[in-house]
């Protein structure tokens, strides 16, 4: 009897154990708000080395749910000295920022592209209304998710990228999704105050933009439980760090009233 007991408890222990170790097959979720920064800056302006620390101070408070973008683009302040090593301006990336907004000045940052009050552009240009602008957009919710996937083979430098769009709830209008790809730690020529700084660390920098300049049209519905996916690849350039650069995709509206980032998504090339 005693035997018997000790086996009946033993299969029970054993099944407790058992269900401790279940793992829930994971599904894709709306997820918190990302919002993302398009930086505009230059290797020329003296002052946007204040902007990018201010940026990175946010970065800091709120981790990966800032995400900032650098675009090079600034007239005749992104214009590379003689002995810069690297000329980080792109067709793409002038074709972005003309499709964001009126070029006011530097450095300016671009919020998830809101216009706020009394501007014409998403571009601000006042830093100290920067981390208001940011507080307000990582607030709302707009029900939608978003997950970018890399799969990256080192022996010939080729990357697939995956993007999966899922949302929460139906978002109406008509709506658009870019995907760039930025690096980070980028050693180079920068102005700083008034002081050229050789070894300056010039930090997620726009590289390649693998959409349209303005974004591809999401032609399906954004309807609630439904599930979008995109797929990309390119090879990465030889002087390219893998391992510092990023894919970074977000979903926004076309223009048409405005052209506001509902939701962003980064994910690092080489994890």
């Amino acid at each position: 009897m005693k035997n018997i007991l000790l086996l009946i408890l033993m299969a029970l222990v054993t099944l407790c154990a058992c269900k401790e170790k279940e793992i829930a097959i994971p599904e894709l979720s709306v997820g918190d708000r990302k919002v993302i920064v398009e930086e505009l800056t230059g290797v020329r302006c003296t002052a946007c080395p204040d902007g990018a620390r201010l940026l990175e101070n946010q970065q800091e408070l709120y981790g990966d749910k800032l995400i900032v973008v650098s675009i090079h683009e600034a007239p005749d302040f992104s214009v590379p000295y003689d002995e810069s090593t690297y000329d980080f301006r792109t067709v793409k990336g002038k074709e972005m920022f003309d499709f964001i907004g009126v070029y006011e000045g530097v450095p300016a940052a671009s919020i998830a592209r809101l216009v706020p009050p009394n501007y014409i552009t998403p571009f601000v240009t006042v830093k100290s209304l920067w981390p208001g602008f940011i507080a307000t957009e990582l607030s709302k919710d707009y029900g939608l998710g978003l997950f970018v996937k890399n799969d990256y083979d080192p022996a010939n430098r080729k990357l697939d990228v995956l993007v999966n769009i899922a949302p929460g709830q139906d978002i109406d209008g008509d709506n658009r999704l870019t995907v760039v790809i930025t690096q980070d730690s980028i050693i180079d020529r920068q102005l700083d105050n008034n002081v050229l700084i050789e070894d300056y660390v010039h930090r997620h920098v726009l590289r390649e933009v693998l959409t349209k300049a303005s974004g591809d049209d999401i032609t399906e519905p954004l309807t609630s439980g439904a599930l979008i996916s995109r797929n990309f690849s390119m090879t990465l350039p030889a002087d390219w760090v893998a391992e510092h650069c990023s894919v970074v995709a977000y979903v926004h509206h076309t223009g048409t009233p405005d052209k506001i980032v509902l939701q962003a998504a980064e994910e690092h090339v080489v994890e």
